[in-house]
């Protein structure tokens, strides 16, 4: 009785960290998708970002151009379930201040 217990704890204990294990995971991929994603996008926009995010087998949940309220692109992604935001900002566009008129 006590080692068909111990089994039973033990399987529920394994199913337990294996759950909280893929949510962990699930978070980090949805982490790094979105920045992949961001940063595909701030060289070839919307396509690009849905085309990173897709390859990196994720969906893209949302998307925003910079507006000159809003100069950061923005890019969601969705890994099964798990929802993360990144932000980039395209540093090249910007004009520069010079000494010189």
């Amino acid at each position: 009785m006590t080692v068909a217990l111990t089994l039973a704890v033990l399987m529920l204990l394994v199913a337990g960290l294996s759950r909280v294990g893929n949510a962990v995971i699930n978070t980090e991929r949805a982490r790094i998708v979105s920045q992949v994603g961001v940063l595909a996008s701030v060289y070839g926009g919307e396509t690009a970002a849905r085309e990173a995010t897709q390859l990196n087998n994720a969906t893209l949940c949302g998307f925003s151009d910079p507006t000159p309220l809003n100069s950061a692109f923005e890019v969601c992604a969705d890994v099964e379930g798990i929802q993360r935001l990144a932000h980039a900002v395209d540093t090249w566009s910007n004009p520069v201040p010079t000494l010189e008129p």
